[in-house]
């Protein structure tokens, strides 16, 4: 624009001289000088206008959210200090040694020195408890009579692994109380009694030995990181007769900054585009990788990726055009890209905002692409439409290698195909004083995760010698250097469909709101993920068989309190043992609350600043939870009270309590 104008004061400069008297060289100056004022102020009303024409094309909106929460976790159930420190002793191969003992084994009974001195009396009442009437003490003494050759009846018949015992206890060669040779295990507990010196007549005696010879066998199963499957069974019932340990934990202060950029532009009234990004940092952190504990939370995910504090990473949340049109007197649209599928119908007093998402909260809050499709008919029935939506949860031909990696060298089993996801979203009514919703999502082809990146604190590969999809050796590593590395699905577990049904209102300026929802499962699978095979959670909520779940949610917020103005409110959620839904994309630190099968309460109050461009919240959350598992598909929920050492391998959590306060800044 100003080339132009330049050429046209000099064309009107020529002109100008041509015709005009003879001017002195100063009037000339003055007049180029006054001139070229008018074209700087030409100019900048020029570029206003073009600044104007651009800007009204796009709008940006911009939300800060500093929060603050102080986490109190009670009654967390872990592994107890013994099989802590006997998992990572064996881990490092330093918890059994063979015979002639080593630096760590100086007496020669095949155990680290420090271990039984410092655990004999745990690990004594472990024994006893495996050797007790239990079902886990039958579960154990099953697995491990297989492994030694018992049937049970008393009879013994020799095995390979009992070879490899005597071999390892340096017992070759020996001869047992009838001066036979050492050839099954009922030899070896008659040649501990006889080199102990004890009567097998004798019921104390003999249970001694008995004891001599089972920690010798205990000591050879774990000589070594690898177990064969049979060895598997023996440790994994070993586990499950652990009594975990409670234990209180606390994050006394954590702070976040949540930063939403919201990018609008409007070409016109049948198209128009919508963005958000979004940082979601935590004060102090920089790093998007965390260990995993069993949740979606700690792993990094598609799903999740704006919905959990990580670095200052910039992450697109929403970014999607929308047609509109009219087919006779029904509108239509449709819409295509990465979806508005967080913080839906159900979570508007909550966030003290309008209408943030499309599907209803309370079963999808989880960051997907896709598409939808939605007609209107509020021609006949004020604010009603139907929407149909299409998304990708794992897209299964790119950037995987399953055939080699993941699923630890299965070459026979086929590449996991894409998860999909298909749900139809009914707003029956809307007059704006009532609404009444419906939304039915179903999950395709579910797989045992997604990929993402992690840190596990161990890793456990497998081997399947026969390929039959079950694995015939396990080796267990630890991950002492915190290595991150990707986490990838191995297998189809089945399909999950959910129905929400929502009805919202206003009376007397409260604001209220009542869900009721249900899940169900269709399994069809097994996870191939060695680590899911060895902690029985393979399987689709543990299960081939189908699986019903449900769960409400209520909540309630006052009109604008007086001398105050603000509002307070109040949620109650309960999920039941087998519910499940897809909600990890909610950005609460703890986990998805409405996730839980449990109960969470909550109570909140929104307190305005500045209307509300800048406004105050505080808050309070008690999660009680009852199963275990929640918001995860894989296994079988088990009651908390319930939870063994096999299950605490990873840290269960019972109950948390939560104060949060946060300043929110939108415009």
């Amino acid at each position: 624009m100003n080339k132009l104008l330049v050429a046209l004061l000099t064309v009107f400069m020529s002109v100008s001289l041509a015709f005009a008297a003879d001017p002195s060289l100063e009037d000339l100056k003055n007049q180029i000088t006054a001139l070229q004022q008018e074209i700087d102020t030409i100019s900048k009303r020029v570029d206003v206008t073009e600044r104007h024409t651009a800007l009204d094309k796009t709008t940006l909106g911009v939300e800060l959210r500093t929060r603050l929460d102080s986490i109190s976790y009670d009654d967390v159930r872990a592994l107890p200090a013994y099989a802590n420190d006997m998992m990572s002793l064996w881990l490092q191969g330093t918890l059994v040694s063979g015979a002639g003992g080593s630096a760590w084994d100086t007496n020669g009974d095949f155990w680290n020195d420090a271990f039984m001195q410092n655990y004999q009396q745990e690990f004594g009442a472990l024994y006893s408890e495996l050797m007790g009437t239990s079902a886990v003490a039958q579960e154990f003494q099953m697995n491990f009579g297989a492994l030694i050759g018992s049937d049970g009846m008393g009879n013994f018949s020799n095995t390979d692994w009992v070879d490899g015992m005597i071999e390892f206890t340096g017992m070759t060669g020996l001869a047992d109380g009838n001066m036979n040779g050492v050839t099954d295990y009922q030899d070896v507990v008659i040649a501990v009694a006889t080199m102990n010196s004890l009567d097998l007549n004798d019921p104390a005696q003999a249970a001694q030995a008995q004891m001599m010879a089972n920690m010798m066998a205990f000591a050879y199963l774990m000589n070594d990181n690898t177990l064969s499957s049979a060895e598997a069974a023996v440790v994994k019932s070993m586990f499950k007769g652990v009594k975990p340990r409670k234990y209180s934990a606390e994050n006394s202060s954590m702070f976040t900054n949540k930063l939403r950029l919201r990018l609008n532009s409007k070409v016109n009234n049948n198209l128009s585009f919508a963005g958000r990004l979004v940082m979601y940092k935590s004060w102090g952190d920089s790093n998007n990788i965390r260990f995993f504990d069993g949740t979606f939370k700690s792993m990094y995910l598609d799903g999740n990726s704006a919905a959990v504090p990580t670095d200052d990473s910039v992450h697109v949340e929403r970014a999607y055009f929308v047609y509109k049109n009219n087919i006779g007197d029904v509108g239509y649209h449709f819409s295509f890209g990465r979806r508005p599928s967080t913080y839906g119908p159900g979570y508007e007093n909550h966030e003290n905002s309008v209408l943030g998402g499309s599907p209803v909260a309370s079963i999808i809050q989880w960051n997907f692409d896709g598409a939808s499709l939605q007609f209107d008919f509020d021609e006949w029935v004020p604010g009603s439409f139907i929407k149909f939506c299409y998304g990708k949860g794992f897209e299964g031909q790119w950037g995987t290698a399953n055939a080699l990696s993941a699923n630890n060298g299965l070459i026979s089993n086929p590449n996991v195909d894409d998860v999909e996801f298909g749900g139809i979203i009914v707003k029956f009514y809307d007059d704006e004083q009532y609404k009444v919703w419906y939304n039915y999502a179903r999950g395709f082809g579910v797989t045992d995760g997604f990929t993402g990146m992690v840190a596990m604190p161990f890793y456990i590969s497998g081997k399947d010698y026969n390929m039959d999809g079950q694995y015939d050796e396990y080796s267990f590593n630890p991950n002492y250097g915190g290595y991150a590395s990707r986490f990838e699905p191995t297998a189809e577990i089945g399909d999950i469909e959910m129905h929400a049904f929502l009805v919202q209102g206003e009376n007397f300026g409260f604001n209220w709101f009542a869900s009721y929802n249900l899940s169900q499962t269709h399994p069809d699978g097994r996870s191939n993920n060695p680590m899911f095979q060895f902690m029985d959670q393979d399987k689709l909520l543990g299960s081939d068989s189908s699986k019903h779940g449900n769960m409400v949610w209520v909540g309630v917020t006052t009109p604008a309190l007086p001398v105050t103005g603000g509002k307070l409110g109040f949620e109650y959620n309960q999920g039941s043992k087998n519910w499940i839904n897809f909600t990890a994309g909610e950005d609460d630190i703890v986990g998805s609350k409405l996730a839980v099968r449990g109960k969470v309460y909550e109570v909140y109050y929104h307190q305005p600043i500045v209307d509300n461009k800048l406004f105050a919240t505080i808050g309070y959350q008690y999660f009680d939870y009852e199963y275990t598992g929640s918001g995860n598909p894989m296994g079988a929920p088990t009651k908390i009270d319930d939870v063994n050492g096999l299950h605490a391998m990873m840290p269960v959590v019972d109950k948390v309590e939560k104060f949060y306060g946060s300043f929110t800044y939108s415009f």
